[in-house]
């Protein structure tokens, strides 16, 4: 695994399921519709709701309605998650530990520190 697509996974995926959402969407030019992505993820519409807001706040998927869709900001972006796509379907364990590691969340969460929010 490249540190290009580890940086991304760590930066970019906060859990197995939101890369799973991810690649579903990837895998569709014309999106999924929420209730079909909870089927496929065998997760609750609310779950799901939830880890595309968070592709959405990632700037990975869009929502049009009840439909979402891939939308990659870039072409390095897209090339990036094909790796992620490759690299997943033939190393399973290792991307999964790397999204559960506790230095990716921790440094999620120091990046979140300073991020500005309405309320604040």
């Amino acid at each position: 695994m490249t540190s290009d697509l580890r940086r991304f996974v760590v930066a970019k995926i906060h859990s197995v399921p939101m890369l799973e959402a991810l690649l579903l969407l990837r895998s569709r030019d014309d999106g999924w519709a929420t209730g079909e992505l909870a089927a496929r993820l065998y997760l609750p519409e609310s779950r799901v709701r939830q880890l595309l807001g968070e592709l959405c706040h990632e700037r990975l998927a869009t929502m049009d309605g009840d439909r979402a869709r891939y939308a990659p900001t870039s072409a390095d972006v897209e090339q990036i998650v094909d790796a992620l796509a490759a690299t997943y379907s033939r190393h399973v364990v290792a991307v999964t530990e790397l999204i559960h590691s506790g230095v990716g969340r921790q440094a999620r969460d120091f990046a979140d520190a300073f991020v500005l929010r309405r309320d604040e």
